[in-house]
């Protein structure tokens, strides 16, 4: 019996001691999977931890990126404002009326350059005026050919008057010039339109608030303007009879008479014509002496008769002799031409 027993509890011991070691293997196993899956962990937490630094400057460059968008959208943004803010206060400038005075000082400058001869320069707007000049003057500036125009823009103009050489300067300030469609900055000392000769006594006699004189005349004052020299208002009135009449003349270029000076017996003196075509570009040009409506009753015939001129047609140019260059009007019969000029014709 005691044998049996010992048996039995050497088979237990067996496989006590078998199940321990197998129980150990599995444990050991286990051990050494967790520590590999430790070490897997903690080479993770290393290479994340590593990536740290980089993915901070990465957020910190995406931020500085982000923040230089935003900076740049917001300056933009302002500029946007700002110029928009400045075209409605020059809009809402451009509506409001010129004031009483200085209407006047445009007024009487423009009549002093008529006066002269000089009708190249013609002032659209200002806004006011004080010691210093002009200020926000837009002007029109016709070239001497007569067959461009610049326009002009300063925030100030002033008015130099040299009495010894007979010489006024209007000199524009801060601004731009358009001319063929392209701006232009005026230059810092300004942008300066000479006219000479011209009779400084009635500059500073008529426009003291506006001409600042220095030297003195060398000549006695030149005698008052010709008798064949007529006021604007009456200019105005026959320049529309000249519309009138070549609107309805039917020639190859839309003619046009921009101005003149005086009249005397039926002719228009110092006269300047310019032909367009239907889009309005510039075609000719022409400046002459005496500018006459010529009918001949016999013919049936109305033409302009220029005398004493320049003709340019482009680029070329011709001499209008004192026997005069003739443009037929072809659709103006002579009764036509004589009723809308007030008889204002010579008969050939």
């Amino acid at each position: 019996m005691r044998r049996w027993w010992s048996w039995i509890l050497g088979v237990a011991a067996l496989a006590a001691i078998l199940a321990l070691v197998f129980e150990t293997k599995r444990l050991a196993e286990l051990a050494g999977a967790n520590e590999a899956a430790a070490r897997e962990l903690r080479r993770e937490r290393d290479e994340a931890l590593a990536a740290v630094p980089r993915l901070e400057a990465e957020v910190s460059a995406s931020a500085a990126r982000l923040q230089a968008m935003s900076d740049t959208v917001q300056q933009r943004t302002d500029d946007f404002e700002r110029a928009a803010a400045e075209s409605t206060a020059a809009a809402l400038r451009t509506l409001q009326p010129m004031s009483e005075g200085v209407r006047v000082c445009l007024q009487t400058l423009h009549e002093c350059m008529r006066i002269e001869g000089f009708a190249t320069v013609r002032f659209l707007s200002a806004r006011r005026l004080d010691q210093e000049g002009l200020h926000e003057v837009e002007a029109l500036d016709v070239h001497s050919d007569g067959l461009g125009v610049t326009f002009l823009y300063a925030e100030k103009m002033t008015a130099q008057l040299d009495r010894g050489r007979g010489e006024l300067v209007l000199r524009f300030f801060e601004g731009h010039r358009l001319v063929a469609g392209e701006r232009v900055g005026l230059p810092e000392d300004g942008w300066a339109v000479v006219f000479a000769p011209v009779d400084g006594r009635l500059f500073e006699e008529r426009l003291p608030y506006l001409v600042r004189a220095d030297g003195v005349y060398s000549e006695p004052r030149r005698p008052q303007r010709p008798d064949s020299d007529v006021d604007a208002e009456v200019r105005g009135q026959w320049l529309e009879r000249f519309d009138r009449l070549l609107a309805a003349a039917g020639t190859q270029q839309n003619l046009q008479v921009a101005r003149f000076r005086g009249m005397r017996d039926a002719c228009f003196l110092e006269a300047d014509i310019v032909g367009t075509d239907n889009r309005h570009h510039v075609m000719s040009g022409a400046h002459c002496a005496r500018l006459c409506v010529e009918v001949d009753k016999t013919a049936g015939v109305v033409s302009l008769l220029l005398c004493d001129g320049v003709l340019r047609q482009g680029a070329a140019q011709s001499t209008i002799t004192a026997e005069g260059y003739r443009m037929l009007l072809p659709n103006i019969t002579p009764s036509q031409a004589t009723d809308i000029m007030f008889g204002m014709v010579v008969n050939r």
